[in-house]
């Protein structure tokens, strides 16, 4: 609609103030032509002839969340599920856009979650199922300690955000740590205990100063520290970019471009661990849609680049990956708290640069590696959940002593702050 149409649309309007289909029509014009402020306008004047109407409130939230202005968007969508004579389905759309107004618009400036579980696997350390394996064309017996040994663990994962407004058009700057450990309780598996530390900090730049609402640019050094064994494994440093948008209707688009060094150490059980030394770096991008509040289904992807200082290290990675999560009512007994099911998948391509000489002079490595995962959210409190965990793991590779499957069965208790 041109200008002088709906500048003709509102003197209309304005003769005629109680016609809500004629303002209901100029405020989508208004919309449609980027003037929100005409829109709000238009229905604000609607709701003296008709208050308490679900519409107009509903319609007044989505403009008030695409100025940015939350709390009033907030206060609108809340008046909506307020009525009783709401259709469920705008209901469920009112839900979604307070969901994210949760998300992207008032993310708290902490948080933090532990995660703590026992673990079982039919294949803790990633090894052959047969202890008859071929290298450089010569068939070999396997001692007991490199094929397949399944395994108990305890696992602990710990994350910690925090977030500090700058004061600059809605600008913060960001710091994020997480925390990763195993132990095995077999001591045949001790020299595959792992401990993982990363941090990350940087600034985060509200996008809307480029007219590109909901939408955060994070830009952060990496740090990252890990042992295997209880020896020194390898540490990296690393930069990142991040661009998080919440600017699609019940959408999340998730774009993350990261590089490390990885500097690796030499040790008693892996003398030729430094080897591997040289720069990971990765494209991902996760995008998440809500079908409803309780209907999510999540798919992402990834490239990755490895290199090494060993050429049979250098490798070049691909996955695909989809899950499915959805929230309900506990059917089984009384319960305060929603159950939440998740179910997902995914296939990873790993291409090795050279042929590694120890095990094929000729042909490189390449895994084809798929997996399938599934875990139900049992909360027991506000901040607490059970969580039961099943997985399974299977790589296929023209290197025999990179092809296993694994089964992983997983019993764990999270906590949130």
């Amino acid at each position: 609609m041109s200008e002088p149409q709906r500048e003709a649309m509102l003197q209309r309007m304005i003769a005629n103030p109680s016609d809500l289909d004629l303002a209901f029509e100029y405020a989508q014009a208004s919309a449609d032509a980027g003037d929100y402020e005409g829109a709000i306008s238009a229905l604000e004047r609607m709701l003296i002839y008709a208050p308490n109407t679900p519409r107009i409130q509903f319609e007044l939230g989505v403009l008030y969340y695409k100025l940015g202005a939350y709390e009033v968007a907030r206060s609108y969508f809340e008046q909506v599920l307020l009525n009783p004579s709401v259709p469920n389905e705008v209901a469920d759309q009112v839900r979604l856009y307070i969901q994210q107004l949760a998300i992207a618009a008032d993310p708290p400036p902490f948080s933090a979650s532990i995660f703590s579980a026992i673990r079982w696997e039919s294949n803790a350390n990633f090894g052959p199922s047969t202890n008859t394996v071929t290298l450089n064309g010569l068939d070999f017996t396997l001692g007991s300690q490199s094929v397949g040994r399944d395994g108990w663990s305890w696992l602990n994962i710990g994350t910690l955000h925090y977030s500090y407004d700058l004061e600059k058009q809605g600008d913060r700057l960001e710091f994020d740590f997480l925390a990763y450990s195993t132990v095995y309780f077999d001591s045949q598996l001790s020299d595959i205990d792992l401990d993982f530390f990363e941090f990350t900090l940087g600034p985060s730049f509200n996008m809307k100063r480029f007219d590109w609402d909901q939408t955060r640019l994070f830009v952060y050094a990496i740090g990252d520290l890990s042992y295997l064994g209880y020896d020194s494994y390898f540490y990296a440093p690393g930069a990142g970019m991040r661009l998080l948008s919440f600017s699609a209707t019940q959408s999340v688009l998730d774009v993350r471009l990261e590089t490390r060094y990885r500097d690796f150490q030499d040790n008693s059980d892996l003398p030729t661990n430094s080897l591997r030394t040289g720069f990971q770096t990765r494209l991902g991008l996760n995008y998440t849609y809500y079908f409803t509040p309780g209907v999510v289904l999540t798919t992402a992807g990834y490239a990755q680049r490895e290199a090494a200082d060993a050429s049979f290290y250098s490798n070049t990675e691909v996955a695909l990956s989809a899950g499915l999560a959805w929230t309900f009512t506990n059917p089984f007994w009384a319960a305060q708290f929603p159950l939440t099911w998740q179910l997902g998948g995914g296939i990873i391509r790993r291409d090795y640069d050279d042929p590694d000489p120890t095990i094929n002079p000729v042909a490189p490595e390449r895994d084809d590696t798929w997996w399938a995962r599934t875990a139900v959210v049992v909360p027991v409190a506000e901040t607490w959940a059970l969580v039961p965990q099943v997985e399974y793991r299977d790589q296929q590779s023209n290197y025999d002593l990179r092809t296993f499957d694994n089964l992983t069965a997983i019993l764990g208790i999270q906590k949130r702050f």
